[in-house]
């Protein structure tokens, strides 16, 4: 039985002797025109026989508090129950950061048409917490139209940021090599993290395909039991 999508229709097609699914999303809903998916940017083809596939249960995502765009304590207790999506950026970045987040605008505005949308999270990690205070996120927050109580913001300490992020999520930051155009090197890779906080895939962020296939593996860890 396939999976009930996020935000997509469903349609097994013959093409010869193989069978596609094909991922469309639903373009119903009050969404503003700015937050609107651009048309296509969630469509894909895949095998048909893969549909039922789960992704592995991978590691446990470690605990943490730091604190929110809001100056609110946020831990991984407030996540628990939740299927949520993560990411690192800090605001001063001009290189990938701006895609990422504009990237997960673009999953935002998908889950917004879609029930289930309140058992999901948006998570992104500052690696500049130095320079990202709680207020600093709230405006870049605010720029990019995240939805209160759902697309969250977090900074702390570097000393507690960095090692969350290297040995929870398993992603890579370290200061940059001299001449790089970003002063904290950091991956554009999204992660996709269970109710029960096991991280169950990794996702390129900064292409279609990347948030295409982190879409489909999100509605697949929504309907598990």
């Amino acid at each position: 039985m396939l999976p009930k999508a996020v935000l997509v229709l469903v349609a097994v097609l013959s093409l010869s002797a193989t069978a596609w699914i094909t991922l469309t999303v639903l373009t119903v809903g009050p969404i503003a025109p700015e937050d609107r998916p651009p048309a296509g940017v969630f469509e894909v083809h895949g095998p048909a026989d893969q549909a039922d596939l789960s992704p592995p249960r991978l590691y446990p995502m470690l605990d943490f508090n730091l604190t929110d765009q809001d100056g609110q304590a946020f831990g991984l207790s407030d996540l628990r129950g939740k299927v949520w999506v993560a990411d690192t950026i800090f605001t001063r970045c001009d290189a990938i950061c701006p895609t990422l987040t504009s990237g997960l605008k673009q999953i935002q505005a998908a889950l917004r048409l879609d029930e289930r949308y309140p058992n999901t999270r948006l998570v992104s990690f500052s690696v500049d917490g130095g320079y990202d205070t709680a207020e600093v996120l709230k405006r870049y927050a605010d720029a990019y139209r995240a939805d209160p109580g759902q697309w969250y913001f977090l900074t702390g300490g570097r000393d507690v940021v960095w090692p969350l992020i290297n040995d929870g999520l398993r992603l890579a930051v370290d200061e940059a090599e001299p001449g790089e155009d970003m002063a904290i090197s950091h991956t554009g890779k999204l992660v996709l993290i269970d109710r029960e906080g096991m991280i169950r895939g990794y996702y390129d962020g900064l292409n279609e395909a990347g948030r295409i296939e982190m879409l489909a593996d999100m509605a697949r860890v929504l309907d598990e039991e």
